[in-house]
């Protein structure tokens, strides 16, 4: 089953909405903005970003730590042209980091900034392997970045002069773990206490020094990696198709809006984690039906 997007307008993105944009955002939709309220490169600044070209096969985006002020990812050719670029993804943290304090200002009272990635290869064409690839409908959940329950909410904006951002969404979180979470092995089952034993020894091994990570944290990326091989739900699950034009935006929560990527290069974006004191509908939260459906806590306790 399949629905074509009608985006909406500037007007029914107003403040009188029948809800609010955190609640929206948080049961899984996308807020969408025909024209990016913040600023974007332009004129030869855009131009020089569009030049710029992955640093190898092992790269899945151009990115920037706006904690480290550091960026890579990229084909460097000189040091001036890797300064131009990081001063340029900077400048995208900062403005679209000032704008969503302001639209979304009780998440700003305790989030941390994550990275800021700039999307250079057509997606449709992409070679990645099946767990990296961003035409697969999926939840995130990051490998190396384990949340322990904080939101992960992104900024999309596509930067692209001609052409547009193919999307797909379709049930959110709620409805996928009801479905397909015993499955997948929910947090105190017999093959959720083996996985999580056998991929913590080995990280003691090989990563000492690796932030643990929580029950709930394995199992977004078990359910993540689930949902990318499962060709039942990619083929026959309700899809929502999303045309994104040149100079647009849009919000997501990506830890529970299913959604993937199907055409378009040249997007930046901006990735944020907020924590769950500061949401609007922290029980319906991903990890607060997650210990609904498995009956024990799922996050890691502070010491």
């Amino acid at each position: 089953m399949s629905e074509t997007c009608s985006l909406p307008t500037a007007e029914e993105l107003a403040p009188n909405h029948d809800s609010s944009i955190e609640e929206r955002l948080e049961r899984g939709d996308v807020v969408y903005y025909p024209v990016c309220p913040f600023p974007l490169p332009e004129g030869d600044d855009r131009n020089f970003l569009l030049e710029q070209q992955l640093g190898g096969r092992v790269h899945k985006n151009v990115g920037f730590d706006p904690r480290t002020g550091k960026a890579g990812g990229f084909l460097r050719r000189d040091q001036l042209q890797a300064e131009r670029l990081r001063h340029l993804l900077a400048n995208f943290s900062k403005t679209t980091t000032q704008w969503v304090a302001r639209t979304l200002p009780f998440y700003s009272r305790g989030w941390q900034l994550d990275r800021v990635s700039f999307r250079p290869e057509e997606e449709a064409t992409r070679r990645l392997r099946w767990t990296a690839r961003n035409d697969l409908l999926h939840v995130d959940a990051f490998p190396s970045r384990p949340t322990n329950g904080w939101r992960i909410l992104r900024v999309f904006a596509n930067v692209n002069l001609t052409e547009p951002r193919i999307w797909i969404t379709s049930d959110p979180f709620a409805k996928l773990l009801e479905r397909y979470g015993p499955l997948v092995g929910l947090p105190g089952s017999h093959s959720a206490r083996w996985t999580r034993r056998l991929r913590q020894g080995m990280l003691g091994i090989f990563r000492p020094h690796r932030q643990p990570r929580s029950d709930y944290d394995d199992f977004m990326l078990r359910f993540h990696n689930f949902l990318k091989a499962n060709e039942e739900f990619q083929e026959r699950c309700r899809k929502r198709f999303w045309k994104f034009p040149p100079g647009s935006a849009w919000l997501v929560m990506t830890d529970t809006a299913s959604h993937a990527a199907l055409r378009g290069r040249y997007a930046l974006e901006h990735s944020y984690f907020l924590a769950p004191e500061t949401l609007a509908l922290p029980d319906e939260s991903p990890a607060a039906l997650l210990e609904q459906a498995c009956g024990h806590p799922v996050l890691l306790q502070a010491a």
